[in-house]
């Protein structure tokens, strides 16, 4: 026996979900505005013989400026792309400027999307893995066991938390989410900046920039809507597999208890008095009804929304890397990743 719950969700600032790969300026062009992903097959398919005898030279050479000018010259964007997708106008500047040098490797970092790529996609698991996170660290506060050593000692944290040990009968193998797909033009490539806040205040860029694809959302202008189904599968509960149940006010209270606390400290940390402060505020002020709860979803999200409170041991890179100094924000002016989510 299925229970079946409809969740309605409002994008409150930008979210970047990745498909683990990137674009180079040989597999896309920037025109008018909007980036178009091309597909070779169709595009090499439909040269005529004079053409594809240009095209194998210039490959043959290896002439990557050759190639560019060849693919933008005989490009058609009806046939020959997969998706197209808007860019922002410092990208678009980025891509006219470099579009002539070797040196340009203009990488864009897609977001998820349908097997035929055309539509982009929030994963069920991502929204999952949000709720997931919520539960267990508010779970772990209760509960106050050791704090795990290795990676090891993690897996076993988190069984005994949740009260289970075989993965069978993990209590979240009784929900389920459904993807959603993001129909309609609710994505832009832009650029993603790492930014660390100054004593005075000010937010200054540590020279970390990303050019990924992200959503729109109420924060940067245009609202984005989406609905997806939470589903629980109450019959594993009723065989007595599960000993902590996953039940949709549990969801609510856990993910408003762990993500709220990291939206006002952000705010406090990084944006208060600084020059996007205006913004923060905007997200502070997001009203939540009885059974509305925010969570946080993508990359980008911050090491603290991803990870449990008071058991929190990030590893970045480099010897003397610290995590918690920086955010990354859009256009180095809006945080990423949040959502609100509201059964209906």
């Amino acid at each position: 026996m299925m229970t079946i719950k409809k969740i309605r969700c409002e994008i409150l600032s930008p979210i970047h979900i990745g498909s683990g790969k990137e674009i180079n300026p040989l597999e896309y062009i920037i025109r008018d505005g909007w980036l178009y992903k091309i597909s070779l097959e169709k595009f090499v398919s439909d040269m005529d013989e004079m053409g594809r005898a240009e095209f194998e030279t210039a490959i043959e050479k290896g002439d990557l400026i050759k190639l560019r000018e060849f693919m933008a010259d005989h490009i058609n964007i009806e046939r020959d792309t997969v998706y197209g997708v808007e860019v922002s106008s410092a990208i678009e500047r980025i891509y006219g400027e470099k579009f002539g040098d070797i040196r340009n490797r203009l990488l864009i970092k897609p977001f998820l999307r349908t097997q035929n790529e055309t539509t982009p996609l929030i994963p069920g698991s991502s929204f999952k893995g949000a709720v997931r996170t919520a539960i267990i660290s508010e779970l772990a506060k209760e509960k106050r066991p050791p704090k795990p050593k290795n990676f090891r000692d993690e897996r076993m944290f988190e069984s005994a938390i949740m009260k289970y040990d075989d993965a069978k009968n993990d209590p979240f193998r009784t929900l389920k989410i459904r993807d959603c797909l993001l129909q309609g033009n609710f994505t832009q490539i832009q650029t993603v900046e790492n930014v660390s806040r100054s004593g005075e205040g000010t937010l200054h860029t540590t020279g970390v920039q990303i050019t990924c694809e992200a959503t729109r959302s109420i924060l940067t202008g245009t609202p984005v809507e989406f609905e997806t189904e939470f589903l629980f599968d109450d019959l594993l509960f009723k065989k007595g597999f599960m000993r902590e149940k996953i039940t949709l006010e549990r969801i609510v209270a856990a993910c408003n208890a762990f993500y709220r606390p990291k939206m006002e400290m952000d705010h406090k940390k990084f944006y208060k008095n600084s020059e996007v402060e205006f913004l923060s505020k905007q997200l502070l002020e997001v009203p939540l009804e009885a059974n509305s709860f925010l969570v946080r979803l993508g990359r980008f999200s911050g090491v603290e929304s991803v990870t449990l409170d008071e058991y929190r041991n990030p590893r970045p890179p480099g010897k003397r890397s610290v995590w918690g100094r920086s955010r990354n924000m859009i256009e180095g002016r809006y945080p990423m990743g949040w959502v609100k989510a509201t059964f209906v």
